[in-house]
């Protein structure tokens, strides 16, 4: 297993910014400046952390993403600690731009490893990023059974 906590104020920027460029005949994506400043950050921070080896087999992925407080928070609000962010950027776009980077510095072979991931993304008292990259032992036997082969009885008025 591997877990730590990059200390950093995430970035807005995501997975999601990208732009169509003209390479001779052809159109590509191509990242934008602030996606790649955004990665070179990351990368930045991974770096210590960095295992020997890349993780085998598959894996399951949780990202903690927590941003400072924004400046009209109140002090009840601060006193929480810790509450969810409900605005851009959204997890999807946050989980991939941070699997990519985990996947070009060799903490995992692929990204396509990753059967479990679990993201969340808050405002709080310590911005970062938490980050925890385990092998799941068994991936059939998680604690919530796979939504397509829910096991409820028809009668609890369920569609099935």
């Amino acid at each position: 297993m591997i877990e730590f906590f990059l200390v950093c104020v995430p970035p807005t920027t995501s997975h999601h910014a990208k732009r169509i460029v003209r390479v001779r005949k052809w159109m590509k994506l191509a990242d934008k400046p602030e996606l790649v400043a955004a990665k070179e950050m990351i990368d930045g921070l991974l770096v210590p952390y960095r295992p020997r080896l890349p993780l085998a087999g598959p894996l399951t992925l949780t990202l903690e993403f927590t941003w400072p407080w924004r400046a009209g928070e109140s002090l009840k609000t601060r006193a929480r600690r810790l509450i969810p962010r409900d605005v851009n950027p959204d997890c999807s776009n946050l989980a991939k731009t941070t699997e990519d980077r985990l996947a070009a510095l060799r903490f995992m072979h692929n990204d396509a490893q990753v059967v479990e991931l679990v993201v969340r993304k808050f405002f709080g008292d310590h911005p970062g990023i938490g980050i925890r990259l385990e092998p799941c032992l068994d991936p059939v036997q998680t604690v919530l059974p796979p939504l397509a082969h829910s096991s409820a009885p028809r009668e609890a008025g369920l569609l099935l």
